[in-house]
């Protein structure tokens, strides 16, 4: 008794269920273009949209051409300024590559500081990672969020 209600209960709650989809007519098609063309437009539409709104757009896609990469992490292994930063800066790119030939080493220069950033990490734990393994052989390094290289995923490294 119990079984056979149940049965007719999912059975009703299933139609009510299909019937409230809203169904696809022969009218309308799945492409936007198409159906705006059906809708009597003569195939031209006109936006309105506020001017700051369209000034906001232009910035956003000028600000966006600018960044190259991706968000992620570094670590800094070198920030100093005066004479002789920039040799220094070298010098330890050289250190850190003989330790690490497989992680890729930038430089930046922040005035008046010369930087040496390492690594290219999508996530704070892979960053946390390699902070470990470069805080042996360098004193002090920083994680930084920063963008980062994309590499394919043969050539990626697991720190």
């Amino acid at each position: 008794m119990k079984s056979s209600l149940f049965s007719i209960l999912c059975l009703i709650f299933s139609v009510a269920v299909i019937n409230g989809q809203p169904g696809r007519s022969a009218d309308h098609s799945e492409d936007i273009f198409t159906r705006l063309l059906d809708e009597g437009t003569d195939g031209q539409i006109t936006i309105r949209a506020d001017s700051l709104l369209v000034a906001n757009y232009y910035k956003f896609l000028t600000s966006n051409s600018k960044i190259r990469g991706v968000p992620g992490y570094r670590i800094r292994i070198y920030s100093e300024s005066g004479i002789g930063a920039k040799e220094e800066q070298q010098r330890v790119r050289a250190r850190f590559l003989s330790y690490f030939p497989e992680i890729d080493a930038y430089y930046r220069y922040d005035e008046p500081f010369f930087k040496l950033y390492v690594g290219d990490c999508r996530t704070k734990s892979e960053a946390l990672k390699l902070y470990d393994r470069v805080k042996k052989y360098f004193p002090n390094p920083i994680l930084v969020e920063d963008y980062i290289n994309l590499k394919s995923a043969d050539q990626q490294t697991r720190y």
